[in-house]
């Protein structure tokens, strides 16, 4: 065996070779799942020059096994010869070799808590009737079409074998946990009435408790590592910040926590028809299962402020309490481990042993993974924030860490992996391998359910409980407004503006709400400081623009950038430390191995709190300067933006909504513009215009004659409406409404979107 499971290549020449006849070959290509055309090909390419060779069932041996995960191969190479009735091969070249890499047998249990194979073989040949197979199947929980498929694959050329029974076994061990499939089949066999069966075969096994008497260390057993993990967990983990600035105010993890919307993706990650909303938000993530089985690999992706640390939390949570129902319920351990925390170089186990573990004096980072190799089956690990890990952006892989290897499926693999990032590392789990092995989520965000929910939370822990009432009164007024408590972190800022009277049903556009935050963060920075000199609305206002300058920058080198750097505030440095101490931005320095002719031993990332704040800050700067030049200059900067970026105007539309929403002139420029920009079909022109026109405070001026100007047809056709496009209709001047009303009254179609808000009008298609 290859190391980490994978059979090795002499061990696939070897059985190549071996095999002696053509009719063997096929019926080996069919049990391992090859269709007719393809085992054809590779029998043909066993004839070179009139002679007989192994070429083509070498070359079968090697596709099959570039399609299975490595921990797999084993028994599925195993089962497949021996349905192709080559036992003695089987026996020959993989009799004795354990299934799961680092994992030796022990009787009928493997070390780690799961069934051998072994065991599932004679199981199999002890159930003799076909009644027994099928009672059992039902026990475990297989419906009756697949049932029925396992007992007419124990029928070959008119014998009865137990091929069917056997493959329902493993099909069965795939899908369970390995700590609970002892106690899970004796239960079945039980219930199925094969009580005999389960004592022959399961009796004086190792109950699930008996893990907890292991050592890690000498000082340390599961028990003991479980109790310091739950307390850790308790104490920091499951705790909700409440002020985003302040990091010593939190709430009790069970007193805020609120359901949010997740989604499975399909395997490269696209927003497509495979899209599949987990009932129970973040609670099912480890319960959730692909082709039946529950995947090794998870990854979970949001932008800032969607919940991805939060989400982190709940798992953290659920296992403390051993929630009844949950996949963690019987876990042993659960490891979380923060990419902030590491650096390129820093193992696996340092991480753990550091973060988790770090008063086990006799406890060694060699000693835990190789606990961990051993008894993969009973840790779970949580990887959280990757994006903040400087090892994954490394074109050399450090060899001080095996970290990448654990996301790679190259360590660890039968250990349960869950990774964390925001989204502009996904492309990196789209690659060949691990596109196959991650399962990959998304988190939408809050419902208005649970908007709702969190509101009554928040206003509960105050002493104004009764506030959260008109709030919620007001959201429903306010699509534009409600459209953003969608977003965890701007539900709770919202709470923050509403409780100290910064928020009122005079805000009605997203541009306003954030000048509002922006206001209110200055507020609280003046109230920190211990230097007695306060930020005045003139700075807050200058630290916006510089701000937005950089952010603008960024963005048109990239309309998707996220991540800065401290060369792209070389110029503004005090503005940078400004925008930290607000909240604004954040700064995240890891550590890095000095590298050859380089002093850098740091590297430092900065970010905005969320990507909206980065495009609000640029749209403000833009405006501020067309509007301070547009008299001198014909071509202002806004008209160059605006040329520049007519191709993929579509990636810069918060941009454009934001420079609108600041200033009335500033709306009819970007009007103007859309008006005679070709690239943008006659749809598209009208919906971007409509969502451009939300974030104005009226349409006073002369926005309302150039709405009219802008929309010349009968109707108007909307591919894709939001809920910008809806309240930009809302604001149609009243006679443009009336003629297009009722002109479409059949035929209109209504789109749907996930957690869409009672509050915002169903959006129509056709208008």
């Amino acid at each position: 065996m290859a190391a980490h499971g994978c059979i090795a290549n002499d061990l696939l020449f070897k059985l190549a070779d071996d095999i002696e006849t053509g009719d063997q070959m096929e019926e080996l290509g069919r049990t391992l799942g090859f269709k007719v055309a393809e085992i054809n090909r590779f029998t043909e390419t066993n004839k070179i020059e009139g002679q007989m060779t192994c070429k083509g069932t070498r070359e079968m041996l090697f596709h099959w096994r570039q399609t299975v995960l490595p921990y797999e191969q084993h028994h599925r190479l195993k089962q497949a010869l021996t349905d192709a009735k080559l036992v003695m091969l089987a026996d020959t070249h993989l009799k004795g070799t354990p299934s799961i890499p680092g994992m030796a047998a022990h009787g009928g249990m493997v070390a780690h808590g799961g069934i051998s194979e072994d065991l599932l073989f004679k199981l199999a040949e002890d159930i003799e009737t076909g009644d027994q197979m099928e009672e059992l199947g039902r026990t475990l929980g297989f419906r009756v079409a697949e049932t029925n498929r396992y007992t007419k694959a124990n029928k070959i050329e008119g014998r009865m074998t137990c091929k069917g029974t056997r493959e329902m076994l493993f099909d069965w061990r795939q899908t369970v946990l390995p700590y609970e499939q002892h106690h899970r089949l004796k239960q079945a066999l039980t219930d199925a009435k094969l009580v005999m069966l389960a004592d022959t075969h399961l009796k004086g096994k190792p109950s699930i408790p008996a893990i907890y008497s292991e050592k890690i260390s000498e000082s340390l057993t599961v028990q003991q590592c479980r109790e310091k993990l739950e307390n850790k967990y308790r104490d920091q983990l499951c705790k909700i910040q409440m002020k985003p600035w302040d990091h010593s105010d939190y709430a009790e993890f069970k007193d805020m926590h609120t359901v949010v919307t997740m989604v499975k993706k399909d395997p490269l990650g696209q927003d497509t028809k495979t899209m599949e909303i987990l009932p129970g938000s973040v609670a099912e993530i480890l319960s959730t299962k692909v082709n039946g089985k529950l995947p090794a690999r998870i990854l979970i992706s949001a932008p800032a402020g969607r919940g991805k640390t939060t989400a982190v939390a709940k798992i953290a949570y659920d296992w403390v309490h051993r929630e009844e129902g949950s996949a963690l319920e019987n876990l042993p351990l659960l490891f979380v481990v923060k990419f902030r925390n590491t650096n390129q170089d820093t193992s696996i186990g340092e991480a753990i042993k550091s973060q988790l573990l770090s008063d086990v004096e006799d406890l060694t980072t060699a000693g835990l993974e190789s606990f961990i190799r051993k008894n993969q089956g009973i840790c779970h690990i949580i990887l959280d924030g990757l994006d903040e890990y400087a090892g994954i952006s490394s074109s050399n892989r450090s060899l001080g860490s095996n970290i990448v290897s654990v996301i790679r499926l190259e360590e660890f693999p039968q250990c349960r992996v869950l990774v964390t990032t925001r989204p502009h590392l996904e492309n990196f789990f789209n690659q060949a391998e691990l596109a196959r092995v991650y399962t990959k989520m998304w988190i939408e965000g809050f419902s208005r359910e649970s908007s709702r929910d969190y509101i009554d939370k928040f206003f509960a822990l105050t002493s104004s409980p009764d506030s959260g009432g008109d709030l919620k009164v007001y959201l429903d007024e306010q699509s534009l407004i409600n459209e953003l408590v969608k977003t965890p972190l701007f539900c709770l800022m919202v709470c923050h503006l509403w409780s100290e009277s910064l928020l009122d049903s005079g805000t009605t556009t997203q541009t306003e709400l954030l000048d509002n935050v922006n206001l209110f963060l200055m507020h609280h920075a003046n109230a920190r400081s211990t230097s007695g000199e306060e930020i005045t609305p003139e700075q807050m206002k200058e630290t916006i623009s510089q701000l937005g300058e950089v952010a603008l920058t960024g963005l048109l080198d990239n309309a998707k950038k996220l991540i800065f750097t401290s060369d792209d505030f070389q110029r503004f440095p005090t503005t940078l430390d400004m925008a930290c101490d607000l909240g604004i931005v954040s700064k995240t320095t890891v550590s890095l191995t000095r590298l050859p002719q380089s002093n850098e031993t740091t590297s430092t990332t900065i970010e905005f709190y969320h990507k909206l704040a980065q495009e609000h800050s640029a749209g403000k700067y833009l405006a501020a300067k067309t509007k301070k030049f547009k008299l001198r200059l014909r071509i202002s900067k806004l008209d160059r933006l605006l040329q520049s970026i007519k191709g993929n105007i579509g990636d810069y539309e918060n941009l454009i909504r934001f420079a609108a929403g600041t200033h009335n002139g500033i709306c009819i420029r970007i009007m103007e513009a859309l008006l005679s920009n070709h690239s943008l079909d006659e749809s598209e022109r009208y919906r971007i215009l409509l969502d451009c026109s939300s974030e104005n405070k009226g349409t006073g001026g002369n926005v309302s004659p150039l709405v009219k100007r802008c929309i010349t047809a009968q109707s108007i056709v909307l591919k894709s409406p939001t809920v910008y496009t809806v309240v930009g209709m809302q604001k149609l001047p009243v006679e443009l409404k009336n003629k297009n009303n009722g002109k479409q009254k059949k035929g209109m179609e209504t789109s749907g979107h996930h957690g869409s808000n009672a509050g915002v009008p169903q959006l129509p298609r056709r208008v």
